[in-house]
């Protein structure tokens, strides 16, 4: 009875080699790939941007604008290199709607760290982005980001208030704004998460069109808290910009939810 038992369990384990044994015998293989290419991908982000770090820095310490400029070429080149040297290719699609002369309040969705990137070289000419006070902490990129970007302490109403006065200052200079609506990386089983008002006032304040866009991709390449990279394409796509002219703050609902469905929209198709 138990060699009968015996010899059921081989034939089954040969029966489930043969239909499986490749994809068994790889599984180790393909997880040590996987560590190293995430090991390759993230040393890639970092390294390059350490080495890209004095010309960013530098010229915005000099000239905020001007140096802003040449600045934010150098940080396309980032980007680009980035995703040349990790298989993870960008797709910039419908920025053609978008007025050359024009600043706007940049909104998207937030997924994953390679968001960054995708950002970075879809958005013409320089920008600011608001990021939490966390990114500090971040080795290389968060002491580039104290330059190129705008830090808000959510804890601190004055941080906010400061943060708003920021914001104002580079639109007066006609320097594009880039925020998160969403407030935080999205690790949720929706496809957006509620919008903050933030972008939304200021947008209605300065009379400032608001120009959504919608990165696709980057959850299932790599997640929040994930470490295991995945190498693909990322689309962006712009979505028309949405003019404030003339809204008040009676307005401010029904800006931030005319986005929100657009984008939702935009994000839930192929």
């Amino acid at each position: 009875m138990i060699q009968e038992k015996l010899y059921e369990l081989r034939n089954s384990l040969l029966l489930y080699i043969e239909d499986r044994g490749l994809m068994v015998l790889m599984r180790p293989f393909t997880t040590l790939f996987q560590i190293a290419f995430s090991m390759w991908t993230f040393f890639n982000f970092f390294w390059i941007m350490l080495i890209c770090a004095p010309f960013i820095i530098i010229p915005i310490l000099i000239n905020e604008k001007r140096g802003g400029t040449f600045a934010f070429k150098i940080m396309k080149f980032w980007g680009f290199s980035f995703s040349f040297l990790s298989g993870i290719i960008y797709k910039i699609k419908n920025k053609s709607i978008l007025q050359k002369d024009q600043p706007y309040i940049f909104i998207a969705n937030h997924n994953s760290f390679l968001d960054s990137p995708a950002i970075t070289l879809a958005i013409p000419n320089q920008f600011r982005a608001l990021g939490k006070i966390e990114i500090l902490k971040m080795p290389v990129f968060g002491l580039i980001f104290k330059y190129i970007g705008v830090i808000v302490d959510r804890s601190s109403m004055e941080s906010k208030r400061r943060s708003l006065r920021q914001i104002k200052e580079k639109l007066r200079k006609k320097i594009h704004v880039m925020i998160f609506p969403e407030g935080t990386m999205n690790n949720s089983g929706y496809d957006m998460l509620r919008f903050h008002e933030g972008a939304f006032m200021v947008a209605i304040e300065t009379q400032t069109p608001i120009a959504p866009l919608v990165i696709k991709n980057t959850r299932k390449m790599l997640p929040k808290n994930g470490w295991r990279v995945k190498a693909g394409f990322v689309e962006v796509e712009f979505l028309e910009p949405i003019s404030t002219k003339g809204m008040t703050m009676q307005d401010l609902q029904k800006l931030k939810l005319q986005a929100f469905e657009m984008m939702k929209k935009a994000y839930s198709e192929n």
